[in-house]
């Protein structure tokens, strides 16, 4: 797999983990959480356009 999908993956990873954190706004979470949803399916075109087995996805998530 190239950098490309592994910067989009620890993207996704450090919002998933960034939206938990204590303190946070309703307001910043739904931004937050309404990118994420943006990251995930952005995530889900690479692997489709490049043939990335969603198995080997969930093993690497």
């Amino acid at each position: 797999m190239g950098n490309q999908y592994r910067r989009m993956q620890t993207v996704k990873h450090a919002l998933q983990y960034y939206i938990t954190r204590p303190g946070a706004s309703e307001k910043d979470l739904v931004r937050e959480k309404n990118l994420l949803k943006r990251v995930e399916e952005e995530v889900e075109i690479y692997q489709e356009r490049n043939h990335i087995p969603k198995k080997e996805v969930e093993m690497n998530d």
